[in-house]
């Protein structure tokens, strides 16, 4: 009997969809990839539960016809290529032709309605588990719209991995707001359930977005980049030193208008900035590269996230030298007015200028000049920011934990002095002791934050509100997170738009006076995933506000913040141990120290 059988056509797409289809964000995707090429300039995305329920996309594209629109959903039908030589010159978003047959074949129903320009009606059809049932003429205006129902209701391993509702949002915020970035020239707006998550104007430019992504602060602080080559010139924007972020997830890649994950050019970027920022810090940029279709291969990747360049090297060189530039001149008095940097915002054809969007937005106006003038409404945060007293009963709790019950606070120590800026070299009666100088602050901090939580006096006012501006996923995650952040310590309000009033913070005294802790302290907490309402996620948290506040290694001590660092320690009721189980310090008794010198 034969072993080697030919796939049925539904097993096909279903496979295919295991490629293409990740989550509901890629589902997005690819639809919205459709809708720029089809010409829209205003593209509409509502997703309920996270798109696992439900995503519906609708532009005002050219449509499609309705003869061509059953061959739609057929494997590998596209209106974007007619052979393999248009391989090498690929000018749209999408080209494979499998998206559509994909995402039916793993939803249990997609509706579609469409219309093309001078069309008498339109066409709607209804697919259920990726086969037509319903087909028909109906009112409709010129574009598309695409409705997928239930993702992943055939495909249970799938669908059981996918994250909660608010984690798949925030990818898809993300996916949206990448998009809208680069084409600029469409409106995008982005309904989770009733909520608006992002929205943008058409314009001319990426300023409008950039402004409503990065807040005032850091767009105004960027510069622009330019460099060209034989067949490809690259244009963006390098964000200020100064507005460095722990996480990545502000270096936006674009090549010929798709977004895209390339190793060389981020890399690149980052070789700019190596001197200039603190290790583990990533800068905000914006990298646009028009290269010639023939020197780009982008049918490397099932969702088309990597490409490969054929002079990869060459550009990765003239980034760096342009984001150097750049910053240089950023540096220099007077240099980002000079440079234009963010520039005012041309008027919209729709839904209006861009005075109107940073004033919904609730952040500076822009002047016919081009200057930006500070809004009377805005809150202080050229001010150096003070935390209102707290008064601090000590670090014990009284109830040891249970795996340091019975201990006793550790006898006199003689400080020696500090090594690698994050050893304290302490001498004992017994021998020679090391404490790990940031392991200590941690414990020394947490159970100081776990007393304040449980006598409910964990939070600490500042002396003026600072002002943060979110993104369209941190705003969805501010929405999962906000009970569990009112317990440990903050008040965050909406002050419009983007924009957030932080009146109160965990105590961590001055650690926590800035826009940008606070901003940091948020994009940890977010980064850990949905919230649970258990103990174990309270004292995840308390560890990581700790970790946050605490001594890093690095930092040299005077004797004196070491023999208060160590007073403070023992005086803990679990000083063994940092919160996280590492060891605070290491002894060497005497027998060790005999045995390292061969005298014993």
């Amino acid at each position: 009997m034969a072993k080697i059988k030919l796939l049925d056509e539904q097993t096909i797409n279903k496979i295919a969809a295991g490629e293409v289809i990740e989550r509901p964000a890629s589902v997005v995707k690819e639809l919205v990839e459709n809708s720029i090429d089809a010409g829209a300039g205003r593209i509409l995305i509502e997703v309920a539960e996270g798109g696992k329920r439900f995503i519906k996309i609708t532009d005002d594209g050219c449509g499609i016809d309705a003869g061509d629109l059953p061959l739609a959903f057929q494997k590998h039908a596209t209106s974007k290529i007619r052979d393999a030589e248009d391989l090498n010159s690929i000018a749209t978003l999408g080209f494979r032709g499998e998206a559509l047959a994909s995402i039916a074949s793993v939803s249990r129903s997609v509706v579609v309605v469409t219309k093309t320009p001078g069309s008498i009606s339109g066409s709607y059809l209804r697919l259920e588990e990726g086969r037509i049932v319903e087909s028909k003429e109906v009112g409709a205006p010129q574009g598309t719209s695409i409705t997928v129902w239930d993702l992943f209701f055939n495909v249970p391993a799938r669908r059981k991995h996918l994250k909660g509702a608010e984690a798949e949002a925030v990818h898809i915020a993300d996916i949206v707001s990448e998009m809208a970035i680069i084409h600029h020239d469409i409106s995008f707006e982005l309904f989770s359930g009733r909520r608006t998550v992002f929205k943008s104007v058409r314009s001319s430019s990426w300023d409008d977005v950039l402004l409503r992504l990065f807040g005032l602060k850091a767009a105004r602080g960027m510069t622009p980049l330019q460099a060209e080559g034989p067949g490809w010139s690259l244009a963006g924007l390098a964000g200020d030193p100064l507005a460095a972020r722990s996480s990545p997830d502000r270096i936006f890649i674009f090549v010929n208008g798709r977004a895209v994950s390339s190793r060389a050019l981020s890399t690149a970027l980052r070789e700019a900035y190596r001197n200039i920022i603190p290790l583990g810090k990533s800068p905000a940029a914006v990298v646009s590269l028009k290269i010639s279709p023939e020197l780009v291969d982008v049918n490397v990747h099932p969702a088309k996230r990597e490409i490969r360049l054929l002079h990869e090297q060459e550009i990765a060189q003239a980034l760096t030298a342009a984001a150097l530039a750049a910053l240089q001149e950023h540096a220099r008095p007077g240099g980002r007015e000079q440079a234009g940097g963010i520039e005012p915002l041309a008027e919209g054809p729709e839904e209006g200028s861009a005075e109107d969007a940073a004033e919904q937005s609730g952040v500076d106006s822009i002047s016919s000049r081009g200057q930006l003038l500070p809004s009377s409404a805005s809150l202080s945060q050229s001010c150096a920011q003070r935390t209102l007293p707290l008064v601090d009963e000590g670090i014990g709790t009284g109830e040891p934990c249970d795996q340091c019950a019975g201990s006793e606070a550790q006898p006199g120590l003689k400080i020696l002095g500090q090594i690698l800026s994050l050893y304290i070299v302490a001498e004992s009666e017994e021998g020679l002791v090391l404490i790990d100088q940031h392991a200590a602050a941690e414990r020394i901090r947490f159970e100081r934050l776990a007393r304040l939580y449980r006598s409910k006096r964990i939070r600490q006012e500042l002396a003026e509100p600072v002002a943060i501006e979110l993104s369209p996923s941190e705003r969805i995650m501010l929405s999962t997170w906000q009970q569990t952040l009112e317990e440990i310590g903050f008040e965050i309000q909406p002050f419009g738009g983007d924009s957030f009033s932080v009146r109160s913070v965990p105590a961590l005294g001055r650690r926590l006076e800035s826009a940008e802790a606070v901003h940091d302290i948020l994009r940890d907490l977010f980064s850990s995933g949905r919230v649970r309402p258990d103990s174990t996620s309270r004292d995840e948290v308390l560890k990581l506000l700790a970790c946050r506040g605490s001594i890093k290694s690095g930092r040299e001590l005077t004797l004196g913040e070491m023999k208060s660092l160590i007073d403070e320690l023992y005086r803990c009721d679990c000083p063994q141990t940092c919160p996280h189980g590492r060891p605070v310090a290491v002894a060497l008794d005497r027998a060790l120290l005999e045995r390292l010198f061969a005298r014993r």
